[in-house]
């Protein structure tokens, strides 16, 4: 596997994109459980609570860190652990906790219109599969 690194809006294979996954993945993985216990922490506090402060930013650098790996990587952060693999005419998509890399959504389409690859493969045959 050829990864650019740091490379922004890097078009993908479907290999490339698959290929690239499981890092995604882990990586997202080792975020978001060092964010379940601030998230925990944050929703037992009150709005108002200046003790949020803390927590809050610590938050945020984890979500900001998460960020910058993955787009480092030449993926896309479309959401809180959503990623999208550019392919040109769209993008293969994942949400985490979704097992693997499933989902693709056209420019046009909203990430909730998204279809399962192999249906679009099998319908549409682009080039980004082959």
């Amino acid at each position: 596997m050829q990864t650019e690194i740091g490379l922004k809006d890097k078009l993908f294979n479907l290999t490339e994109a698959r290929d690239l996954f499981p890092l995604i993945r882990s990586i997202t993985e080792k975020h978001q459980s060092a964010l379940a216990p601030l998230q925990a922490r944050l929703q037992r506090m009150l709005s108002n609570d200046p003790r949020r402060s803390g927590p809050e930013r610590e938050f945020e650098d984890i979500v900001s860190q998460w960020r910058t790996k993955v787009e480092q990587l030449g993926v896309r952060v479309s959401d809180l652990w959503v990623v999208e693999f550019n392919v040109g005419e769209g993008f293969l998509c994942w949400r985490y906790p979704e097992l693997s890399l499933n989902y693709f959504r056209s420019l046009e389409a909203s990430f909730a219109q998204r279809v399962v690859i192999r249906d679009y493969v099998e319908e549409c045959d682009p080039d980004w599969a082959r």
